[in-house]
């Protein structure tokens, strides 16, 4: 689970604090997750997440790719094509199709265990 001092700064308004601890991040970083999973082993940039995804703000979802890649469920590599803005974007994969190997979601809930118990 994220825990949600990271997902604001210290000298950030009281009302961002209030934010940070009523955001379901782990919630959204499954979500995320799964469309990029959807892609499989092409990878998506993060236009296409957000086409997948078009009830979130740009915002919501873009915060989640950090987590997702300390976790080591999401890699980029130097990879990058450009997106509609012009601009490159980063590719990404979820784990399972960047290293051909399966991930099951016992996997992914393991993972966040670990990560809850400081593993």
């Amino acid at each position: 689970m994220t825990d949600p001092k990271t997902l604001r700064r210290n000298i950030d308004p009281r009302t961002s604090h209030d934010s940070a601890y009523k955001i379901q991040a782990s919630q959204m970083e499954k979500i995320v997750l799964e469309v990029i999973d959807s892609f499989g082993e092409t990878g998506c940039i993060s236009d296409q997440v957000q086409y997948a995804l078009p009830q979130y703000r740009y915002s919501t979802i873009t915060a989640r790719y950090k987590a997702l890649k300390d976790k080591g469920l999401v890699i980029v590599d130097d990879r990058a094509i450009k997106g509609e803005s012009g601009r490159k974007q980063m590719i990404m994969w979820s784990s399972r199709h960047y290293f051909h190997q399966p991930v099951t979601d016992e996997d992914i809930i393991q993972r966040m265990a670990e990560e809850r118990a400081g593993i």
